[in-house]
């Protein structure tokens, strides 16, 4: 018969108690289905980075006039079957002396601080008015998606398409960090028929009613889909909740019920996560109307 002696029973245990359990291959398996999804991940911010600084904001050097504006809100009204408007003076420097005065004073409204309305700008400019209105805009990277950007909001597609509207006057004034959002140009434009005008049946004034921002996705349409940043927003939310839902279920069989950490049909989540991040970048804001 063999013994054991206690000395040695105690070493082999503590020699047992000891061991550690190694991080190879088979450990770190678990985490590999994170690895492209990361990589996508990454790549998506990099889009939005990049994205971002090419159309950040309209600074002094971007090249956009009253001529293209014009163009663009002519080619708008032709497209609806409506007259061009004209590019008038004294809109114009209607419109110029109220982009200065928002740069100037550092306000986003129609209205000054001091309650003055646009169209105190239009009689100041010696402009006698039977119908006027006026859309405002800072944010978009050039002239054409100004437009664009109005286009996406019924109130300020109304002021552009608007058959009473005979004459238009641009302002386009820059500021070093307006509403504290860094350097940007703020854009004026004011439409109107004359007093003399047999076009419009009594007087009115409007402007484009509420302050809106301006998604990417809405510029992708043109301003024939304004509904499709609330869709993308709703799919992309959705698409978030499947995501996480699916992958907390695994972590929970992994780190609860001791399960193998096994996640079926990868494609699906690069998939998912693809429209997520699409929804994010798409979502983002490209410009500012008032």
């Amino acid at each position: 018969m063999s013994l054991t002696t206690p000395h040695k029973q105690s070493i082999s245990h503590k020699r047992v108690r000891g061991q550690h359990h190694k991080q190879d291959h088979h450990y770190l398996k678990a985490y590999h289905p994170y690895l492209p999804l990361l990589l996508l991940v990454i790549v998506g911010l990099a889009i939005n980075i990049f994205w971002t600084s090419q159309t950040k904001v309209l600074g002094a050097t971007t090249a956009v006039s009253t001529v293209q504006l014009l163009q663009a809100s002519n080619a708008e009204r032709a497209s609806n079957h409506e007259q061009n408007v004209i590019l008038n003076s004294e809109l114009s420097a209607a419109a110029q002396a109220k982009a200065n005065d928002m740069v100037g004073r550092n306000y986003w409204s129609h209205n000054t601080p001091d309650g003055q309305t646009p169209w105190t700008f239009i009689k100041s400019s010696g402009y006698s008015y039977q119908l006027a209105g006026e859309n405002l805009a800072y944010g978009f990277s050039d002239a054409p998606s100004v437009v664009t950007g109005w286009m996406n909001s019924p109130e300020h597609r109304a002021n552009i398409l608007n058959n009473g509207y005979q004459d238009v006057g641009f302002g386009i004034a820059s500021a070093d960090n307006f509403q504290g959002k860094g350097r940007a140009t703020v854009v004026v434009a004011m439409y109107a028929a004359p007093q003399s005008s047999q076009a419009v049946l009594g007087a009115a004034t409007s402007d484009a009613g509420p302050y809106r921002t301006v998604s990417r996705v809405q510029m992708f349409t043109g301003g024939s889909a304004p509904w499709s940043f609330a869709v993308l927003g709703a799919l992309t939310v959705l698409a978030a909740a499947i995501f996480l839902l699916r992958h907390a279920l695994a972590w929970h069989k992994l780190l609860v019920r001791g399960e193998a950490f096994v996640l079926h049909h990868k494609t699906i989540d690069l998939v998912i996560l693809s429209l997520i991040l699409l929804g994010v970048i798409m979502t983002r804001t490209t410009g500012f109307i008032g």
